[in-house]
């Protein structure tokens, strides 16, 4: 199989895998249960997720990403010496998130329960680590199929079990029952999909080069991990679980390109740059290719969020989450700026330049963290919103202007490549948004489908006439399908 078919393959499988998945998801806990369980329900979950992936950095230490960048005829022992250190890592972390429990729960305000349910969320951190190592080969080696399918499942059991439980009256214990479900099946399953089986022999001196490379990649992470979470902390600190609750509500609608993309971009990309590290014009090609791609499919999620969306928080929560709504929109931009820029970090790690994304994270911590405060005093989470969508806009000229240190191209390269969708999603919710009024409503609902159904065959129809990327795109997918089979091939 050629290198372009190879990566075509494995973000088609990601990205089928990201779609299942984040459907679900949405439809579980967007559709379901923030109808059925309260705002403060929500920022306990999100109290104890930022608990347990603050010291989950401590458990990887970027010995997997390690791992992937590795080159060389000791993979299987240098996966050997994964396996043991992370599994080692994950008991001695559990350890100390069980015992710090009661502290974390009495550092924010108003999060009663938050102790039995960090220490029972926390054991997916034990879980996890069973089938990390399976997981990061199958994304060294491209094979996302494999990896595809057990997330797909384990999806499936997530929802199926965070629905019973909370129809059936279990509460905040539904959303806990459902991730516990997630990792279990994705770890069981791996197995039966992996040709690799551990071996318990452990070398120093590869450990030690794993973590010499790691501890940059690490370094970055902890400090976007600081950045991404620091808003929730300060916010679950001042204002208390229920804005939280409507905070994590308004950034799950807001990010669902950045949370798509990301996912699809760092699985795929990095290991993909990785094999052609040394043929810059190939890799300044395939990068901006991608981020047309996503560009098409990013802007017209993220404009439609911003126009459309808070007629839909308001009508189908009835009210309850209308405190959310403009945060949401504010995250948009956010998420927007975070999904194109998602494509920058593989590069940087590819190209050996971990230590860039070190020193971007930490001039985006610091300023976050120095006018974090003041913006929840201005407007609460609105105001974390705002500042949150001007750092990243900021964030996405210098990571530009970095990666062009790297692989050439230029600003102009970046408006040319994502200008067109993104007049065009403009053009077409704004089309949507003057029809809505007239649409009649045998449900409240109904005014918002056909806005949205508006939006789209506008913007489809546009692209088609103006992008030709959109067109090959267009036409290779509808070579997938028998209905669209013969359509395709006259437009080919």
């Amino acid at each position: 199989m050629s290198f372009r078919k190879q990566v075509a393959t494995s973000a088609a499988w990601v990205g089928l895998s990201t779609a299942v998945v984040k459907v679900l998801a949405f439809i579980t806990v967007t559709l379901v249960l923030a109808r059925v369980l309260e705002p403060s329900d929500f920022g306990l979950v999100g109290l104890a997720w930022l608990a347990i992936n603050a010291f989950d950095f401590l458990r990887d230490l970027g010995i997997t990403a390690a791992l992937v960048y590795r080159q060389g005829d000791d993979t299987d022992v240098a996966a050997d010496v994964a396996y043991i250190a992370l599994a080692t890592a994950s008991v001695l972390i559990y350890g100390i998130i069980f015992l710090s429990a009661p502290f974390i729960e009495r550092f924010f305000s108003d999060a009663n329960g938050l102790t039995e349910i960090l220490r029972v969320l926390a054991l997916t951190m034990l879980i996890n680590a069973i089938g990390q190592v399976p997981y990061t080969l199958m994304a060294k080696n491209l094979d996302f199929r494999n990896k595809a399918i057990p997330e797909i499942i384990a999806g499936m059991g997530n929802s199926l079990v965070a629905i019973t439980m909370a129809l059936t009256g279990f509460g905040v214990w539904a959303m806990v029952g459902g991730y516990l479900t997630d990792s279990i099946l994705r770890n069981i399953l791996v197995w039966f999909f992996t040709t690799w089986r551990p071996r318990w022999r452990f070398q120093r001196d590869i450990w030690w080069e794993m973590f010499d490379y790691g501890k940059h990649v690490v370094s970055s992470r902890v400090l976007i991990f600081g950045i991404t979470n620091i808003d929730d902390v300060m916010v679950g600190r001042m204002l208390g679980a229920a804005s939280l609750g409507f905070y994590t509500l308004a950034y799950r609608l807001s990010n669902l390109p950045a949370t798509h993309m990301t996912k699809l971009i760092s699985n795929v990309m990095f290991p993909a740059f990785r094999k052609i590290q040394k043929e810059q014009e190939r890799i300044r090609r395939i990068f901006f290719q991608t981020i047309h791609a996503i560009g098409l499919l990013a802007a017209p999620i993220s404009v439609a969020t911003i126009v459309l969306g808070p007629t839909f928080v308001h009508q189908y929560y009835l009210g309850r989450w209308d405190d959310a709504i403009v945060a949401m929109q504010w995250l948009t931009i956010y998420g927007f700026a975070r999904s194109i820029a998602a494509n920058m970090g593989p590069i940087m790690r590819a190209m050996g330049k971990p230590q860039w994304l070190s020193a971007l994270a930490l001039w985006r911590f610091i300023t976050m963290a120095l006018l974090l405060y003041p913006a929840i005093l201005w407007k609460g989470i609105v105001g974390v919103s705002i500042l949150s969508a001007v750092v990243a806009v900021v964030d996405f000229g210098i990571a530009a202007w970095l990666t062009r240190r790297l692989i050439g191209g230029s600003y102009w390269t970046y408006v040319q490549t994502l200008g067109p969708a993104s007049a065009v999603a403009i053009f077409s919710a704004w089309i949507a948004w003057l029809i809505m009024p007239f649409v009649p409503t045998p449900h409240r609902l109904f005014p918002f489908l056909v806005a949205g159904v508006v939006m789209m065959v506008v913007y489809v129809l546009m692209m088609w006439w103006v992008d030709s990327l959109f067109r090959q795109l267009s036409i290779s997918l509808m070579a997938r399908f028998g209905p669209t089979r013969r359509l395709a091939a006259r437009q080919s």
